[in-house]
């Protein structure tokens, strides 16, 4: 090889390390810029309640009946820290009115928003710095699959500018959490079956095995108290170490059947938990009941398949979530194209790759995807495993045919392949970290919130009227980041404790029930305008 071959190699290499830079720091300025310029969702501020240490129950027995309260004071006693409330308190939260949720997250958060202030881009800021530490996780997990640092990376600029992932890392909830630690739990699963059967290290493999069965065993315990999702992971590992193993009971199969009874046996208490209260979600805030049919299912799971790499649309990426996606032609070609592309990419790598990797990857994406569309559960913020499974067949896919192009030109169209890939990511994070509301701000909750609160803090002094129950919180909550400070509020679960008192400027009613529409126009005999009407009424002003 000639001095010019070495010299353009080298230029090579070192424009590739600078390209690899480049998007990792565009990854990390979509996870941390315009923090505060989304919605605060209404789980969010879900969040902040459980913050707090306040409850559901505390909350609406207090000042939702019929008392007015600002919106400052509101959110100081709600959704910031209170000093007669600890993080017993949280955990005691979650425990008796949402037991779904495993306290790990939320304990952390209390403790980060006591270092730094209960703003809206401090909180969210948790799960950003948190989203940080899937670059090391999922390139470790690919050294451990693959063997290869070229798929670390190329996996790790993947998911540096993914939507799915800085669109979470956003969020003031524990997904990004829950992805840090199905990365770590893959990998250290990955790590303790090679040191098992490594002849090399036989002398030392008993001691060092069982450290690292011992660590996997902890980050499966981190994980259930991250989510119950994780059990769907540990399913996972279960059916893979059973086919991997043919079938025997080996000593791999043991060591993993000790490891999740030991998680799962620290994770006994919250258990317990979840089978008392469970009757009681019902009464607070409801479990979810998305509920799907097969087709919807399948359906979704196409949605968010695309979403994950071209992410366009704030109601549902790539493609719209209503009935005429087949008019909007070139959306749905290219949605066609990345799925068949997804497609060829999990055929390639079962085709290309030693068992051990591919049933590894396989069976992160199945064993997800079939038991969420076995319950119904089919959504975005459940989907981490399958999420992450295709893109690590995406990035061994694409490094592979780089790697092994016959010629340049082939070489060349499978970089621009992943080009392409990569700059539309980046360009749908760039749509997305502009819009004041996306997809997962759960739009049915919060669409016209901005619009609302523009037309209330209008008013030189407003009152603002809500009736309804659990499910009001959130919604009051939510709107009330949009609102001026001083904005008062009137809040009533029973539609016979608004009693409105003089003094107010202008008096509105947010998203009214027809039972307060009924006591203000025919009890009290007040007259009800809409004035904000998008489809359903969201805001009405009220005169006498």
């Amino acid at each position: 090889m000639n001095s010019k071959s070495i010299q353009n190699g080298l230029v090579h290499r070192t424009s590739l390390k600078l390209l690899i830079v480049i998007i990792l720091i565009t990854g990390i300025f979509f996870r941390f810029t315009n923090l505060d310029h989304k919605v605060y969702s209404f789980d969010e501020s879900i969040t902040s309640l459980r913050i707090s240490g306040y409850t559901w129950t505390e909350m609406v027995q207090q000042d939702f009946q019929g008392k007015i309260i600002s919106v400052a004071d509101l959110q100081q006693k709600y959704q910031q820290i209170n000093s007669e409330k600890s993080w017993l308190d949280t955990v005691k939260g979650l425990a008796t009115e949402e037991p779904q949720l495993p306290p790990l997250y939320f304990i952390l958060a209390r403790f980060w928003v006591q270092l730094f202030g209960p703003q809206v881009a401090t909180v969210r800021s948790l799960s950003a710095w948190i989203s940080l530490l899937v670059f090391p996780s999922i390139y470790w997990l690919c050294w451990e699959l693959f063997r290869s640092t070229s798929v670390g990376w190329v996996a790790v600029t993947i998911t540096a500018v993914s939507p799915f992932h800085v669109l979470y890392a956003q969020e003031a909830r524990p997904y990004m959490m829950f992805a840090v630690l199905v990365l770590l739990s893959n990998a250290m699963l990955l790590r303790a079956i090679a040191l098992q059967k490594n002849p090399a290290t036989f002398k030392s493999r008993s001691k060092l095995s069982k450290a690292v069965w011992s660590i996997y065993a902890i980050a499966l315990t981190l994980g259930l108290y991250c989510s119950l999702l994780f059990f769907i992971v540990i399913l996972a590992h279960g059916i893979y170490v059973i086919i991997n193993e043919n079938w025997r009971v080996s000593q791999t199969l043991i060591a993993y059947l000790l490891a999740s009874a030991a998680a799962t046996l620290i994770f006994l208490p919250w258990i317990f938990v979840l089978v008392y209260n469970s009757p009681k979600i019902a009464a607070t805030v409801g479990l979810p009941r998305l509920s799907l049919s097969v087709m919807s299912s399948l359906k979704s799971l196409i949605l968010i398949t695309c979403r994950n790499f071209v992410d366009t649309h704030w109601a549902g990426g790539i493609i719209k979530l209503g009935a005429n996606n087949i008019n909007d032609l070139p959306r749905l070609i290219v949605a066609v194209i990345l799925m068949l592309s997804i497609v060829y990419s999990i055929y390639f790598i079962c085709y290309s790759t030693p068992k051990r990797v591919w049933l590894f990857v396989l069976t992160a994406i199945a064993i997800t995807a079939i038991v969420l569309i076995a319950v119904g559960g089919v959504a975005d913020r459940y989907l981490v495993p399958y999420i992450l499974g295709i893109q690590l067949a995406v990035a061994y896919l694409f490094t592979a045919k780089i790697v092994a192009a016959t010629n340049p030109r082939q070489q060349k169209l499978w970089q621009l392949g992943l080009i392409a890939l990569i700059s539309s990511e980046i360009v749908s994070c760039a749509v997305s970290s502009q819009s004041q509301l996306w997809w997962n701000k759960y739009p049915s909750s919060t669409k016209y919130n901005p619009q609302v609160a523009a037309i209330v803090n209008q008013a030189q002094k407003p009152l603002l009227i809500s009736h309804g129950g659990n499910n009001l919180t959130g919604k009051i909550m939510s709107i009330s980041y949009l609102l001026k400070p001083q904005t008062q509020l009137l809040l009533a679960v029973k539609p016979e404790q608004v009693k409105i008192p003089d003094g107010f400027s202008d008096v509105f009613i947010y998203r009214s029930t027809e039972l307060l529409q009924f006591e203000l126009e025919k009890v009290q005999k007040y007259k009800i305008i809409p004035i904000y009407k998008p489809g359903d009424v969201w805001l009405w002003r009220l005169e006498k």
